[in-house]
């Protein structure tokens, strides 16, 4: 995966990564970023010359990871079409934030 400065038009950080990424969301603060793997979604952080995950989180074929506005909120769509919305900074996903059958 690479990082490219959208202003200044050059490459900033290259990582590889062990499967290929499905989708992908930045933090709105940029310094953080949630991946989707085949089998899991990786948590992290963006430094300044590499990409360091931090915490995974075992859902299988995610296909759509958005943040809310704060950033305290994700949410991402598992391949069985299940809607899980977990706190970016406790990683909790209680039970009332697991939507099914969407």
């Amino acid at each position: 995966m690479n990082i490219w400065n959208y202003a200044t038009k050059t490459h900033e950080i290259s990582s590889v990564f062990p499967e290929e990424c499905l989708t992908l969301a930045f933090h709105p603060s940029g310094l953080h970023l949630v991946l989707a793997l085949q089998d899991k979604i990786l948590m992290c952080k963006v430094l300044s010359e590499e990409i360091a995950h931090f915490k995974n989180l075992a859902i299988k074929g995610c296909s759509e990871i958005r943040f809310n506005h704060g950033g305290h909120l994700f949410a991402c769509v598992s391949a069985d079409k299940n809607i899980h919305i977990y706190n970016f900074y406790t990683y909790e996903c209680t039970e009332r934030m697991k939507f099914t059958g969407h």
